[in-house]
Formats: structure tokens, sequence, C-alpha cells
């Protein structure tokens, strides 16, 4: 799976209050000290907001339902599971292609394995991966990538402080009303903003945005209960083509992602034979 966006910042629910508040929210005094105040007092009222007082709104609603299922879609792959962006952000993906490969990201820590890994592990299911080790290439990147990627509260405090958004209006997703947003955002400036990274992190994540392009074109669908519904973005260099699409459903009601079991994760050097 490819991404287009690495981040690791925790945005606090005083940052975010903070960005409503600067916004010109309508929100009641309360919700500047309590997100959970703060998110019920603007539930539906996404059309009436600004957009960025909107996407800071939607950010506190998504930091409040704290996980949800989700489903990634990009040019090469379609993968479904869940995601917890609490604390430690938790992500559990199921890829459709490549064998059925899973992915399974806790904070910095990363597990590959999945349907073909009990074979390859020697009746394990899962191998610990180092994102630095070259045999694996890109693939450990690109899936961290992929896991920072999906933060809803992460990709609606950047649009909302960063991409100068511009709402496109109404429309359905699934059935569903949504208010549409706009973003374009530069991505050295989100990677000023990474200060939970180690420098060869942030090194990193540059040089992967880099090979999209200088800017990412983001759009946001928001429902009237101020949840992202979806969202979707591209770097300048690949355009409309390399599209990431990442929906949003079942918030709240996800269910708990653990590291695997010790028992159950095999060598790291045989990570490589899921590939082969």
């Amino acid at each position: 799976m490819r991404a287009l966006r690495l981040g690791a910042v925790v945005f606090t629910s005083a940052a975010l209050v903070a960005t409503l508040a600067a916004c010109g929210s309508s929100a009641k005094s309360d919700a500047k000290t309590d997100p959970k105040s703060a998110a019920d007092a603007i539930a539906g009222q996404v059309a009436d907001l600004d957009p960025k007082a909107a996407l800071a709104a939607s950010a506190l609603v998504m930091q409040k339902a704290g996980n949800g299922s989700i489903t990634v879609v990009t040019p090469e792959d379609t993968a479904t599971g869940a995601a917890d962006w609490r604390q430690k952000l938790a992500v559990d993906l199921a890829g459709q292609g490549s064998g059925g490969t899973k992915a399974r990201v806790i904070g910095e820590d990363l597990y590959l394995g999945g349907g073909p890994a009990t074979a390859a592990l020697g009746g394990r299911h899962w191998a610990k991966a180092d994102p630095k080790d070259p045999l694996l290439g890109p693939t450990a990147g690109v899936l961290l990538t992929t896991a920072q990627m999906v933060n809803p509260v992460l990709q609606l405090t950047v649009a909302a402080q960063a991409g100068k958004p511009a709402k496109v209006g109404p429309e359905t997703v699934d059935g569903v009303q949504t208010t549409h947003f706009h973003a374009v955002e530069d991505t050295a400036k989100l990677v000023e903003g990474l200060g939970a990274l180690s420098a060869d992190q942030r090194a990193a994540v540059q040089k992967s945005l880099d090979e999209d392009g200088k800017t990412l074109t983001v759009d946001l669908w928001i429902n009237a209960k101020q949840e992202l519904v979806q969202l979707k973005e591209y770097g300048d260099k690949g355009g409309e083509k390399s599209t990431v699409t990442v929906k949003y459903s079942g918030l709240g009601a996800a269910p708990k992602i653990e590291a695997p079991a010790a028992s159950d994760v095999g060598k790291t050097a045989d990570l490589a034979k899921l590939f082969n």
C-alpha cells in the first residue's frame, strides 16, 4: 500500500479547542477545557461554520470517538480494518491483494503477517518488522506511513491550521449527506510540525513526501454530526491518479488493537519469505 503522509504529532485537547476558538466557533464556553463538551456543543453545525472552524470542530468530535473501522484505498490495493487514534496510534489492516498480508501498527512498532505467514514463519502468524531493515526495502516505511495517515485528528488539524481550507459544498458519500472541504498543504510545513519524531524519522518523512511532490491536496467530507466520513489526498507529482482514500465508520466501536502474543511472533529474518 502506498501512502502520502506520515505524521506522529500528538494534538492535545487544549490545542484543538484553542484552534476551534480562534476560528470563531459558537461552541459553549465550557468547551475551552473539556473536549467532550466541545464536541457535543458543536454537533450539527458543520454547514454553518467557516472551513477552519468546521475542520477543527470535526477534529474534536473524532478525538472524542477515539477509534473506528477504516477502509484504505490506494492505486495498488484496498485494505480494511480498524484504527485507534487515542494516546498511542494503533492500526490493524488486511490487504485484499498480496496474498492477504496483514499489517498491525502499535505506536512505532510494526508487525507483518496474515494469510501466507503461517508457513513462512514456522507456524506463527506474525513477525516484527524493523523499518530500517534493507531486506524490506520501502515496504515497512510505506505501511507505517499508511497507518499514520489514517489518523483523522491529525488530518483534520493539519488541514485546519496549515491547509488554507475552502468549503466546496454539500455532497452525498455512500448515501450519507456531508459537507465537502478542500485544502492544499505545504509538505515542508507539515514536517516542521512533527515534533514527536527523531531527526532521522523526520528526514525519512520528508523524503517520502518529496516523492509525491512539495504539496498535498486533501479533500475531506464531514457529516452533520461533525464526523469525518471520508478523506482523499494526493501529491502534486502523482496527481489524482495517485489518490489515497480513507473511509471511516463505526466510530467509537472498533475492537481493541493489541500487539500479537510473543508466542505468535516469528523471527524477523523470516520476513523476507513473506515477499518471495
